[in-house]
């Protein structure tokens, strides 16, 4: 009974997962200066190891010889990376009112694309290239947050998806009588 749940909770995961990675990924290839920021770089990490961990437990629905603690703890340790990866961009995000301060927006490391000194000014590398005009640049900065933002929702999202893959773990658990009585569905 739980199988078909377990599987379309697998789907959605993997899904969720692969949208986190594809968003930090296209945030990091649009960095024009510097290295990317950790949180982006992170998000990269959460992802995949989201897919991955969905890839496993599906795996596991299917196969009796992986030991069921395996995929409930890789589903544990995901719903925290997935946790920690919302929270540094909650905190990364805080003082952009919602993508319409652009100010906030062109000074955070998270949205501007990078930053260089050159003497006494800073540029940005959301305003590099010959063509930037004040509305490319502020276009570019409501996309960069809005994409961050779906990073951010979609972090959290997978935390309780994540979470609700462990208790439906250990429900398994508990109704197959121990570590050894077959193969973990959730």
């Amino acid at each position: 009974m739980l199988k078909p749940i377990t599987l379309g909770l697998r789907g959605l995961y993997f899904v969720m997962a692969l949208t986190i990675l594809a968003l930090a990924a296209a945030m990091i290839a649009n960095q024009v200066y510097d290295t990317p920021p950790v949180t982006t770089r992170y998000s990269t990490f959460t992802g995949g190891f989201g897919m991955i961990v969905a890839g496993v437990g599906v795996l596991c629905t299917f196969v009796s010889f992986v030991p069921e603690l395996v995929p409930l703890v890789l589903d544990g340790l995901a719903a925290l990376f997935f946790l920690g990866g919302g929270i540094a961009w909650a905190y990364g995000l805080k003082d952009t009112s919602n993508c319409s301060n652009y100010e906030t927006m062109l000074y955070s490391p998270l949205l501007n694309q990078g930053s260089i000194k050159f003497g006494d000014k800073t540029g940005y590398g959301v305003a590099a290239g010959e063509d930037a005009t004040p509305e490319s640049i502020m276009s570019a900065l409501k996309g960069n947050c809005q994409r961050a933002q779906a990073d951010e929702i979609l972090q959290f999202l997978c935390f309780g998806l994540g979470t609700a893959l462990v208790g439906l773990g250990f429900l398994q658990r508990r109704r197959g009588g121990g570590m050894h009585s077959g193969a973990y569905v959730a």
